[in-house]
């Protein structure tokens, strides 16, 4: 057996060749995943993840080592502005590499408060929100698409996982299965339920959903084009009946057929901001 020693601490075995090269992707999945909001890793954090991929430590360790990296560093050092980035990516690949998993809104809490512990104030990590949002959008020329009100937010949440308990789906997937899982995935996020950290955490999860029905996803799009699925979920919610424009799910369908079915659709191509009539008809 492969075993090594980090530290003070007890020897650990090695995972096999195959799961670093898991931990490889995942590592790129949770980094990309920080785009969401525009944070950027740092090249710390390239040194930590080399010495994982290689086998060195594991993951746990490697967020033990951030913690502590930061721990001393003065916060108006440019540097520590990558500590969020840092620390939660380093969350989401060790939650990516374990098996556990439970259909349900307390999923959603228990990512959300792994994800986000000592980096968010206490009162929001694993919680829900107590209070109202909207956010600015680019894509909606600074208007906030609307969210679910705070004290709805378990029994929505409620509702969209009892709903999808009954749904079923074919392997592979087909184009009635990516549009049932996208209005899934955009109602959950839809309801916001955390004050800060929505989109990571959906994200985390429907990663180990899809690995739970024994679903061969390709992550690549959640690497590369992270901030571009959140605008989806945006254009999949966002209605204004008055400037003529609609709930639209192709982006987000789209996105999931990159994802499921292997296609190879070039979302860098499709603009996500809204249009009026009138502005199409310029075209």
């Amino acid at each position: 057996m492969n075993f090594f020693k980090e530290e003070n601490s007890e020897y650990k075995e090695l995972p096999p060749n195959e799961d670093l090269q898991k931990r490889k992707e995942y590592w790129e999945v949770a980094k990309g995943l920080q785009k969401v909001d525009g944070l950027n890793t740092s090249q710390y954090l390239e040194e930590i993840i080399e010495d994982t991929v290689s086998g060195k430590y594991g993951t746990e360790v490697a967020d033990e080592k951030i913690k502590k990296y930061y721990a001393v560093m003065d916060s108006e050092d440019p540097v520590y502005q990558s500590r969020e980035a840092d620390l939660v990516a380093s969350r989401i690949t060790i939650c990516l590499e374990r098996e556990d998993f439970k259909f349900s809104p307390v999923m959603l809490k228990a990512i959300h408060k792994e994800l986000f512990a000592d980096v968010f104030p206490y009162k929001w990590v694993g919680k829900y929100r107590t209070v109202n949002l909207s956010k600015a959008e680019d894509i909606l020329d600074g208007e906030s698409m609307t969210y679910s009100n705070w004290e709805t937010i378990d029994e929505y949440l409620r509702y969209d996982f009892d709903q999808e308990k009954y749904a079923s789906y074919n392997v592979p997937f087909t184009g009635e299965d990516i549009r049932k899982l996208s209005r899934f995935i955009s109602a959950i996020w839809q309801t916001h339920p955390f004050r800060e950290g929505n989109t990571r955490t959906v994200s985390t999860f429907l990663i180990k959903y899809l690995r739970t029905m024994g679903i061969q996803a390709d992550n690549t799009p959640f690497i590369e084009h992270a901030k571009w699925f959140r605008d989806a979920l945006v254009r999949s919610n966002y209605a204004n009946l008055p400037r003529g424009i609609q709930p639209d799910f192709s982006y987000l369908e789209r996105f999931f057929e990159n994802v499921l079915l292997k296609a190879e659709h070039d979302l860098k191509s499709f603009d996500l901001r809204c249009e009026t009539r009138e502005q199409e008809g310029e075209k």
